[in-house]
């Protein structure tokens, strides 16, 4: 566990020249590959990852931080990276109807960068969460709605269907929900990742002459646009940080997730 984390260089391997003690870095994954002998790699996926006191990182995945971003905006430069590669795959242009399924951290890290970037007609949020969907309008959502059909198709009866939409949550009932929903020509991005197969109802995909794309994880030219975001401080990412924890209350923090009823936080940083 720990795949996006940052920190400060303190020790640095024999061949390593553009690093230097002291630098305030982020260890990011490069997409996953497989590498030399078909192992996959990546940090806190399948090597250990950044919760620990001191993690060794590969160059590979070590980026510094722009002088005016601190350590713990940086931990929010992974999400972003996520957005930065929807945009560039989805081809995503300004002026668009969008909608994000799922208002959670990855979610609003997407709804934040694409207000930022392309001045959207409209941009709303589907998410079962009130203090999620709450928390979507305060950061400039146009509106959220729970995943109630009558609510969100009022609205999209007044504005027009989305033309983009971004599922962020990655179950088949969401999956669904963005082919009946997508205007026709329009284009569903899958970034939430679903464990198994899912039915869909193929000729409504064909009727609506939809994109369906997915995405998953981000290249070094993803990284960096995400890093070159940051420095632009077009977002305040502080408000998507909900609580800063200790190490040691790791396992409770973990566990808030599984909890039944309403979740009340977005994101949780452990510090160490």
């Amino acid at each position: 566990m720990g795949h996006e984390f940052s920190g400060e260089i303190v020790e640095i391997g024999g061949n390593i020249n553009d690093f230097k003690i002291g630098d305030k870095v982020c260890g990011i994954n490069v997409a996953l590959n497989v590498s030399g002998g078909g192992q996959l790699d990546g940090l806190g996926i399948f090597r250990d990852g950044g919760f620990a006191e001191y993690v060794k990182v590969p160059k590979k995945y070590l980026f510094k931080i722009p002088d005016n971003v601190s350590t713990k905006e940086a931990a929010l430069i992974e999400s972003f990276a996520n957005a930065t590669r929807g945009d560039k795959l989805s081809n995503i242009g300004d002026n668009q109807n969008i909608m994000i399924i799922g208002g959670g951290n990855i979610g609003l890290c997407f709804m934040n960068y694409l207000i930022a970037e392309k001045s959207p007609n409209y941009i709303v949020v589907i998410e079962p969460h009130q203090f999620l969907r709450e928390k979507s309008k305060e950061m400039g959502a146009t509106d959220a709605f729970p995943p109630s059909k009558i609510k969100i198709k009022k609205f999209l009866k007044e504005h027009g269907d989305p033309t983009f939409i971004f599922d962020c949550a990655g179950l088949e009932s969401t999956i669904n929900m963005a082919i009946d929903l997508v205007k026709k020509g329009g284009t569903i991005i899958l970034v939430g990742v679903h464990r198994g197969t899912v039915s869909m109802p193929m000729f409504l995909l064909n009727s609506k002459e939809a994109w369906l794309r997915g995405i998953l994880g981000h290249d070094v030219d993803d990284i960096l646009a995400s890093i070159k975001f940051f420095a632009k401080k077009k977002v305040d990412v502080n408000k998507l940080i909900s609580e800063i924890i200790p190490l040691e209350d790791i396992q409770e923090a973990f566990e808030k997730y599984l909890e039944p009823g309403e979740r009340e936080f977005i994101k949780i940083l452990v510090k160490l």
